[in-house]
């Protein structure tokens, strides 16, 4: 199957979460723009994250996904495959192979991971972040090295025990989610951004050096192998030429301490895990993100997801916050009914969302509040980043929840 055209602007972005994003290409984008929208869009005109880290994770999944010698001609013909299966919604198919799952994440999961890296490090996270420094203990305990592990007036958060900053990631198999965290983190704990630049309000705060983020991955797919590839691309250093210099070989560092980090996965169908089994996946994370994944479940069925949401909020912690990313626009529409007449009985993603958890969870006082909602957002690559494929730039829709003491209680 060839590969899509390149998109301008003006055309709609990709479809679901597993569906290849249609090819929006830095070539030929960065500087047009879009006449007929009839939404706003939102552009982040300084990105987040330096371009140095953006970089650094590229190399990272490079080294995770394409350092076993495979030849990018084999890899591509893996690819071809893979968005066949997408093509036709065969998704058992489409990640059957731990070559496809490599194929995926190389091709789509290290685009992805710069766009999710720029919304977490967006002023729109700031009081979750905030929020984790005021909160956690100081301790001088030593942390245990990194690794993956697999099983089958803000109200204030209960914390973990290790006092780390977990964050868990429903549909994050693919490893854009954990490798965007562990950047975030990292990020936090070097760099104090200028807060008065212009554009979107950047972060004004640092994380202490010695701070720890624990992720847990969650999907319906085995992804447990790309996901501890990634945890070791992350936290390891890079192979060095036996005749490297000795200077080289002290300035070889890994991207990030293994100490810092922690990575977990479980394969898991979210819209059939019980209340008993969420509150083991959830419970105690002071975010959970949910991306280009939610829209698919409002598809597969309204009133599992729906079910899903509410004993999300009676699993979550008061202080924890939920982060909602998907496609923007027609993308994001669920289809309610069949006939003739299914048509006319379409709803936005967004709007089962707010009903769910602004109306029913809790009724009248509802027990989560709303910080951020915004219908059109633009991620735009920056020209100077170097991979062995292409790259997309990234439109998308963005909900962010924070979960309080309903006023009933």
């Amino acid at each position: 199957m060839a590969p899509p055209k390149k998109q301008k602007v003006a055309n709609k972005s990709q479809q679901a979460r597993h569906n290849p994003p249609k090819q929006q290409t830095f070539t030929g984008i960065i500087g047009t723009t879009s006449t007929r929208s009839t939404q706003k869009i939102s552009e982040t005109q300084q990105q987040a994250a330096p371009i140095q880290l953006q970089q650094s994770i590229l190399d990272v999944f490079c080294r995770a996904f394409h350092g076993d010698q495979r030849s990018l001609d084999d890899i591509n013909a893996s690819i071809q495959k893979v968005k066949g299966h997408l093509f036709l919604r065969e998704f058992s198919h489409a990640f059957a192979k731990q070559e496809y799952l490599d194929a995926y994440a190389l091709r789509w999961s290290a685009s992805r991971a710069l766009g999710y890296l720029d919304i977490l490090l967006h002023g729109d996270l700031q009081d979750f972040w905030l929020g984790e420094i005021t909160s956690r203990p100081d301790d001088n305990n030593n942390a245990a090295d990194a690794h993956t592990s697999t099983d089958a007036a803000d109200p204030p958060r209960e914390q973990s025990d290790s006092g780390a900053c977990r964050i868990a990631c429903i549909g994050g198999g693919g490893g854009a989610e954990v490798a965007a965290c562990a950047a975030a983190a990292l990020a936090l704990s070097t760099t104090t951004f200028d807060s008065a630049r212009s554009g979107p309000r950047p972060l004004s705060l640092s994380l202490s050096p010695s701070s720890k983020a624990e992720i847990h991955a969650i999907d319906i797919a085995d992804w447990s192998g790309c996901v501890e590839k990634l945890t070791t691309a992350l936290t390891a250093p890079r192979e060095l030429s036996a005749y490297a210099s000795e200077s080289a070989k002290a300035a070889n560092k890994p991207l990030i301490d293994p100490g810092c980090l922690q990575v977990r996965f479980s394969q898991r169908d979210i819209l059939n895990a019980d209340e008993d089994a969420l509150r083991g996946l959830l419970g105690g994370v002071g975010l959970c993100t949910i991306m280009f994944t939610l829209n698919e479940l409002f598809t597969d069925s309204i009133a599992r997801a729906t079910a899903f949401l509410l004993a999300l909020t009676d699993v979550m912690a008061l202080g924890s916050w939920f982060l909602v990313v998907d496609s923007p626009g027609s993308y994001s529409e669920v289809k309610l009914g069949n006939g003739e007449d299914a048509k006319s009985k379409r709803y936005p993603m967004k709007w089962l969302l707010d009903h769910t958890l602004l109306e029913v969870a809790g009724g009248k006082n509802s027990k989560w509040r709303k910080h951020v909602s915004d219908d059109s957002r633009w991620f735009r690559l920056n020209p100077a980043l170097k991979y062995p494929m292409d790259l997309e730039n990234m439109r998308y829709q963005i909900h962010l929840y924070q979960r309080i003491e309903s006023e009933g209680s």
